[in-house]
């Protein structure tokens, strides 16, 4: 539920900087406005790894030793 609350805020927030943040925002505020692009993006990666966390199983490192890919 955290993993697709994260994804869909951070969508909601992408879509929010594209289209409807003010288009006034110049200067200094265009760091600003990217900084909260880069959170959007943070929070779309944040939700994927609650709904798909890196299992240390499924790791290719597992392999007997010699059996090099």
């Amino acid at each position: 539920m955290i993993g697709a609350a994260g994804i869909l805020l951070g969508i909601a927030l992408a879509f929010w900087i594209f289209f409807g943040a003010p288009n006034s925002w110049s200067g200094d505020m265009r760091y600003v406005r990217f900084a909260i692009g880069l959170c959007a993006y943070g929070l779309i990666h944040g939700g994927v790894t609650w709904i798909f966390p890196d299992d240390p199983e499924d790791s290719e490192s597992s392999a007997p030793a010699g059996k090099a890919a």
